[in-house]
């Protein structure tokens, strides 16, 4: 069986198609390697973020509605129902 030689050119000019070295390939995997750490850590920053985020707005809506939600408990069952919707005597 015949090795097949592949030749590549660009532009017409021929370029070597040699493979890389161990050392190259070692220093690619660790170059890799790190790339993946860091975007796994900057993954977990934005998600950090994201969340403190969410429970800043959470409370925000929480502390502006205390109001309501104090007058919601406070009222008693005075309205009227008329034809499905809530009226109160005293508006």
């Amino acid at each position: 069986m015949k090795n097949k030689i592949y030749r590549f050119s660009i532009n017409d000019k021929a370029v070597p198609s040699g493979g890389w070295s161990i050392f190259t390939r070692v220093l690619l995997a660790l170059v890799g390697l790190a790339g993946l750490v860091l975007a796994f850590m900057f993954s977990i920053v934005l998600l950090a973020i994201a969340a403190v985020l969410a429970l800043v707005l959470i409370l925000y809506f929480w502390w502006k509605t205390r109001h309501l939600r104090k007058r919601f408990r406070e009222t008693t069952d005075e309205g009227r129902v008329f034809d499905g919707e809530s009226r109160r005597d005293d508006l």
